[in-house]
């Protein structure tokens, strides 16, 4: 085998090794870089932003859409240059995702009246489902005292938030970019937290998506390097 065969076997052989989680072969090094990457939609510091009141359903003791549009207007406010305005979220038109995004011209007269740069829309569900059943825990016998497996009944819920956001330029209402986050924490029935809670926490999980469509940031990479 000639030297540049052996070195791309040599390579392939460490790609599998990283690859499977098993241990690298001697002379392989595993380090992680984190590589720049552009945001999604193109800003300059203090554009102003307008948040418009998200669609989300109805609960009976808060407002999920206005909930996740004062919750992006804050993230806004400390985690980057952006100006977002402080009004009362305006309300959309009732009109399916799809005809919503591209409302050019209901955007465009939103910029104007508002002086926004940017229009940040979106449509929202978030929901608390039932997960009860069967599982199998690792249970200590009061006997014995010995680890046994078991199957039980488990009552759990789940929490799940998902958010198809628009990103609209705000002199013309043409949409820039469209990005769908979803979100979902099951807790058992003895951790029960307020369904407002957790929504904000399932909004906290999405910082990450967030901040990726409007300012610069870096990735993680695993990579192998030789070192002998």
């Amino acid at each position: 085998m000639s030297r540049g065969r052996r070195t791309i076997a040599r390579t392939l052989v460490a790609g599998l090794v990283l690859a499977s989680g098993a241990v690298a072969l001697a002379g392989w090094e595993q380090v992680t870089i984190r590589i720049p990457v552009e945001p999604k939609v193109r800003t300059t510091p203090d554009d102003r932003v307008l948040v418009t009141l998200f669609r989300a359903g109805d609960h009976p003791r808060f407002v999920p859409g206005l909930e996740i549009s004062l919750w992006l207007r804050r993230t806004l406010e400390r985690s980057t240059p952006l100006r977002p305005l402080d009004v009362p979220p305006p309300p959309v038109p009732e009109q399916r995702p799809e005809r919503l995004a591209t409302n050019d011209a209901f955007w465009k007269q939103l910029g104007e009246d508002f002086g926004a740069d940017l229009i940040i829309a979106g449509v929202g569900r978030y929901e608390r489902e039932d997960r009860s059943g069967f599982v199998t825990r690792d249970l200590v016998s009061p006997v014995t005292g010995q680890t046994v497996r078991r199957t039980v009944y488990e009552e759990r819920y789940a929490y799940r938030l998902s958010l198809q956001v628009f990103f609209i330029k705000g002199d013309n209402g043409a949409l820039l970019h469209e990005d769908t986050w979803t979100a979902e924490q099951v807790l058992r029935a003895e951790e029960p937290q307020e369904d407002l809670q957790m929504l904000h926490l399932l909004l906290e999980s999405m910082r990450s998506e967030l901040l990726a469509v409007l300012i610069p940031t870096r990735r993680a990479e695993p990579r192998l390097i030789w070192t002998e």
